[in-house]
Parts: structure tokens; C-alpha cells; sequence
């Protein structure tokens, strides 16, 4: 099997959207991306689950709720899907 295939990640919509919006924020509590996304919490949790599955996103149980931040994987990939995205961070 080619290496870089190998190393493709698949995302779904939702997943992508999250993983850019936390991206560009740096970083965020699941009930605040939720409500940004516009999405109900469950379903922010279980894409933000999935995304950490794929080595996408880190979670931290902070004060009974989740952090969430891009791991250096998710940073790369939204840099290479998005390299504007570049801009827009810091």
C-alpha cells in the first residue's frame, strides 16, 4: 500500500467544519463550539469523538465539561485542506 494513501484521513462535514472552527479558535469548551456550530451538544461530542479517534482532536475534561483542541495531525491537515486558514490563526 502507498505510504500517503495510507496516511489519508476521510472527514465527514461536520467533522471537517469542527475541526476548522476549533482550528481557528485555538481551542474551545464542547458546550461553546456546539453552540456556535449550531448543533445540539450530543452531536458536537460524538464528532468531536470521532475526530479524536483519527488522532484529529484532543479532549480534557476541565470543571465538568470538555476542552478541545486541534492535535499537531488536525493542525497539518486543516493547514493543507485550508492554507488560508493559515492567515487567520494568531
Amino acid at each position: 500500500m502507498n505510504k500517503a494513501y495510507a496516511n489519508e484521513i476521510s472527514l465527514t462535514t461536520n467533522e471537517a467544519l469542527v475541526l476548522q472552527q476549533v482550528y481557528e479558535d485555538g481551542g474551545d469548551d464542547a458546550a461553546t463550539l456546539a453552540a456556535q456550530m449550531g448543533m445540539p451538544r450530543r452531536t458536537a461530542m460524538n464528532v468531536l469523538a470521532d475526530l479524536r479517534h483519527k488522532g484529529l482532536m484532543a479532549i480534557d475534561q476541565a470543571y465538568g465539561d470538555a476542552w478541545v483542541r486541534p492535535t499537531t495531525r488536525g493542525k497539518r491537515l486543516v493547514q493543507r485542506i485550508w492554507p488560508e486558514a493559515q492567515a487567520i490563526v494568531y
